[in-house]
């Protein structure tokens, strides 16, 4: 049960951490491409949390599962090769 609840922790930090750099893209993203040779643009936040909250959540997690589970796997193979 410990290395259930260790894993899921796991994945919750990584899925926190891809969620913030994802709202980050996003919002460098929107600067970016609302800029333009006569004004500067505006980097909008709310934008990158509507888009991670109701279009990518599901990309976002199983990308977070899939890099957890490659670390835990690094891991194993880095602690066995000692």
């Amino acid at each position: 049960m410990l290395g259930f609840m260790f894993f899921g922790m796991l994945w919750v930090f990584q899925f926190i951490s891809d969620k913030t750099k994802y709202i980050t893209m996003v919002s460098a993203a929107t600067y970016y491409f609302d800029s333009n040779s006569s004004k500067d643009g505006s980097a909008s936040v709310c934008t990158g949390f509507k888009f991670a909250y109701t279009k990518n959540i599901g990309s976002l997690a199983f990308g977070s599962l899939i890099l957890t589970l490659v670390g835990i796997m690094r891991a194993i193979v880095e602690g066995m090769a000692e």
